[in-house]
């Protein structure tokens, strides 16, 4: 019998000889590509847990946030010999004392401006009828080209409305979750900063073997100087920038100054996002009450020249050890926390950024991603933890 193989039959043999040899590679092949299935499918998960459990997740995220922030002093009050249990008790009540000042002393303000709201849009209003009006002739144009001559509508101011009683049955209904959102954060955030030592030893503890607890301690130890460094630095960068905006606005004669200066210092918690905000409605308040064009142009003006010499000057002086992540990576944690949890949640963003880093940098199969992540001094730093 002959034992010449057809070409099919070749070819065949070949493709078998070839899944042969190559069986490991195949097998890491596919073992790669389950790998990336359980990574997206867990990414799925936590999004959707996320969104599902936003009113509990979201207040403990700036607890933890508050905690880290607060430590710092908290642990200057401990070297006082004050307890850990009562130094965490008035930095918290401390702190949320201030708020709450502020907010019942910048109160009357706020509800001026609600106040002033129908006239605030009847101005806005006026101002843009020019455009508008404008706007409305080429329309008009473009229809008498496409359909032949129309007759215009008659054209009426709008006069708006607002429902005081809606408003206030909007407030009275949301009131209590806010109060009991406040309660909450503020309570963890005291026993967090209370307990965070044991908790410490506790992490470091985890791990079974000595390279493993070192490793944790070491992530610790980076973790409290990198992300509460950064949140104490951050927190009285916006002190600064409080008292010099409302200072700023006083001088240039603009009403309100000091609201402008803590609207604009609580903003800049909220990278990217909140500065913007606080200029845009600076522009648009400007449009509103100013006659000239300088008076226009003068809130978002100073608030821009402010912002720019704290975004190129202050933080990469004071904070440009600690901001290791990308801009993208910052733009876009901001765009998913405020879709799940809300704008207040922003404040979040770079915290749990620098913590993935920070962590991601000391564990070896994360490291590609910590690259990921990183500036270009963060890779740098990502590189020598090789």
């Amino acid at each position: 019998m002959s034992t010449t193989l057809s070409p099919l039959e070749r070819m065949a043999a070949a493709s078998i000889m070839a899944e042969a040899e190559g069986g490991p590679f195949s097998m890491q092949r596919d073992l790669r590509v389950i790998r990336i299935c359980l990574i997206v499918l867990a990414l799925t998960a936590c999004l959707t847990i996320g969104v599902a459990a936003a009113d509990l997740l979201a207040p403990t995220a700036v607890a933890v946030v508050l905690a880290l922030m607060l430590a710092p002093a908290s642990a200057g009050l401990e070297r006082l010999r004050i307890p850990a249990g009562a130094a965490a008790l008035v930095v918290v009540v401390a702190t949320v004392s201030v708020l709450v000042f502020a907010g019942l002393k910048f109160a009357p303000s706020v509800a001026d401006v609600v106040k002033r709201g129908p006239a605030i849009m009847h101005s806005v209003e006026m101002r843009l009828s020019p455009l508008r009006k404008q706007i409305a002739a080429v329309e008009n144009a473009s229809q008498q080209i496409s359909h032949g001559p129309q007759t215009a509508p008659g054209s009426g101011k709008i006069v708006p409305v607002v429902e005081n009683s809606g408003m206030l049955y909007s407030l009275a209904t949301t009131a209590p979750g806010i109060l009991a959102k406040i309660i909450y954060v503020t309570v963890l955030t005291i026993f967090l900063l209370s307990t965070r030592r044991y908790y410490t030893g506790q992490l470091i503890l985890l791990p079974r073997t000595t390279v493993g607890r070192l490793r944790m301690a070491r992530i610790c130890r980076d973790v409290k100087s990198r992300v509460s460094g950064y949140l104490f630095t951050l927190a009285m960068i916006n002190v600064g920038l409080t008292v010099v905006t409302a200072v700023a606005f006083r001088v240039a004669g603009i009403p309100h100054g000091l609201l402008w200066g803590v609207a604009y210092g609580l903003l800049n918690f909220v990278p990217i996002i909140g500065p913007t905000a606080i200029i845009i409605c600076a522009a648009i308040y400007g449009l509103i009450t100013g006659g000239t064009i300088f008076q226009i142009l003068l809130p978002p003006a100073l608030l821009l020249s402010i912002d720019t010499v704290e975004a190129y000057l202050v933080q990469p002086w004071l904070l440009s050890r600690r901001i290791v992540v990308s801009p993208v990576a910052i733009f876009v944690v901001v765009a998913v926390l405020v879709w799940m949890w809300g704008a207040y949640a922003a404040i979040t963003a770079i915290p749990a950024l620098i913590l993935l880093h920070t962590v991601a940098m000391h564990v070896p199969s994360m490291r590609a991603f910590a690259m990921l992540l990183a500036t270009e001094d963060g890779m740098l730093g990502a590189r020598g933890h090789r």
